[in-house]
């Protein structure tokens, strides 16, 4: 049992059919989801009482579930959303990331047989953070490109969000090592791809572009992509070399943790002029008036904290 003082000791969780705080959660050493990574996740957010895009979220975990064939996860569309109101109405949170997970189980005997798993499924909601340190948020952060290489996606689906990610901590260490703390992974192409828990975005010319290919679908990306057009940006997804990256007027990572967070520097490189950009600020503010529109948002049910 943890302390209320480590990471996760102030959420509430869900596991097991059961409520209980995160720092209590745990799987057995046997679950293939600890063994071989053989899981899927998804992540979204509370702000001012309200879950963002939650039915976009939950069609993305829907497709997730059904691609690692978890046939025995016993909890529909419904109750999944059930669960993550319950969550964060048990915590009482106005701001919150809630993570939904799900493993594929024990299997009955040494053999691993896969088939034999009963699969397991678990929420928990904290305290809303942001993917970057909250003052980098506001003034930017600084990003290395690693040379380490991102998973190919012919070999793990990277549309399905996963906890296997030893490319990532392989390039994260790289820029430990440099003197840095976030990385973006190239492929094997020398094209960009994303960052741990993040997309990327890059300004050049008046043409905003993301990697279209080996990486997560962001939903944080798609808000870019959608108010990029109320701006008459020029927005699409397109392989981006390392170098145009380099050479951008302006950069910026997505995620449902943080939003829309500047980049100021890449390597040893300053961004621009080292400060956010003026398209990067204007997006940015758009995607916040967002959380404010009942279009783009689900009041949470703190009624349900009644029933603990």
């Amino acid at each position: 049992m943890g302390s209320d003082k480590q990471y996760g000791g102030s959420g509430m969780g869900f596991m097991d059919g059961t409520y209980m705080p995160v720092s209590q959660m745990c799987i057995p050493v046997t679950d293939m989801g600890f063994q071989l990574a053989d899981m899927c996740y998804d992540a979204v957010h509370v702000w001012n009482g309200r879950f963002f895009r939650l039915d976009d979220h939950l069609d993305r975990w829907e497709h997730s579930v059904a691609e690692r064939r978890y046939d025995t996860l016993g909890y529909d569309r419904d109750q999944v959303a059930d669960v993550l109101h319950g969550c964060v109405a048990r915590a009482g949170l106005e701001a919150s990331m809630v993570t939904l997970a799900a493993t594929r189980g024990s299997p009955d005997s040494a053999h691993k047989d896969l088939r034999s798993c009963r699969n397991r499924f678990m929420v928990w909601a904290m305290p809303y953070y942001a993917a970057i340190e909250p003052e980098e948020v506001e003034r930017g952060c600084g990003i290395v490109v690693a040379e380490t290489i991102r998973i190919p996606p012919d070999a793990v689906d990277p549309t399905i969000k996963n906890f296997g990610r030893l490319d990532f901590v392989r390039a994260l260490f790289e820029a430990y090592d440099r003197n840095g703390r976030y990385a973006v992974l190239l492929d094997r192409d020398g094209h960009v791809t994303e960052g741990r828990g993040w997309n990327i975005f890059a300004l050049k010319d008046g043409v905003l572009l993301s990697p279209e290919s080996g990486v997560l679908q962001g939903i944080t990306r798609q808000t870019v992509l959608e108010l990029s057009e109320k701006l008459n940006i020029e927005s699409r997804l397109a392989r981006l070399p390392a170098d145009d990256l380099r050479a951008a007027d302006e950069v910026f990572l997505t995620s449902t943790a943080g939003g829309i967070m500047p980049v100021t520097r890449i390597d040893d490189t300053a961004i621009g002029d080292g400060t956010p950009g003026p398209a990067t600020v204007r997006l940015k503010e758009m995607y916040w008036a967002l959380h404010d529109d009942p279009a783009y948002t689900t009041p949470v049910r703190y009624e349900l904290a009644e029933a603990s």
